[in-house]
Order: structure tokens, then C-alpha cells, then sequence
């Protein structure tokens, strides 16, 4: 199976965005959710695939509901295609 476009860069940037709304560092992040710090470092990075059993621990910890975050993840979608079209 093929990976969704751009997916984790996506992700990265909701999740980095809504994390510093809060003013929350990696390390609170990484424990109110319940991950390793470097996990947090690598999804805010786009390296790393956020699991689903993942994405609902950093909804909770990022106080936001599961269905708000991909909203979000498909708002951001939209608009790096945008800038992507009008870049070229």
C-alpha cells in the first residue's frame, strides 16, 4: 500500500501548532500522552507514522477531540495543496 502524500508533515504541523497554543513542552506532551519524548520529536519532525492508538492519546493530552485534530490534519491538507499549486 502506497502512504498518503505528505501525511506526517500534515500531522507535524497540527500537532506542533496546537502543542505550542498550549504552551507545552515536548516533555509534558510525552507525558500526559503517555509517549517517549522522541517519539513526540520525530512525529513533530514528519519522520515517524502516528499510529491510531497514538493519535487518541496526544487528543487527550492536547485537549482536543479526535475528531477536531483531523479536521484540523485536513484543513492543513488543504492548504499546503494550495500553496503547492500556486508554487508551480
Amino acid at each position: 500500500m502506497e502512504k498518503y502524500p505528505y501525511l506526517n508533515e500534515y500531522v507535524a504541523n497540527v500537532l506542533k501548532e496546537r502543542r505550542e497554543a498550549l504552551a507545552m513542552s515536548k516533555r509534558k506532551l510525552s507525558e500526559l500522552a503517555m509517549i517517549e519524548r522522541a517519539y513526540i520529536t520525530g512525529l513533530e519532525n514528519g519522520k515517524w507514522n502516528v499510529t491510531l492508538n497514538v493519535f487518541f492519546f496526544l487528543s487527550e493530552a492536547l485537549e482536543i477531540e479526535p475528531e477536531k485534530f483531523i479536521e484540523l490534519v485536513r484543513n492543513e491538507i488543504e492548504q499546503l495543496k494550495n500553496e503547492r499549486v500556486h508554487n508551480q
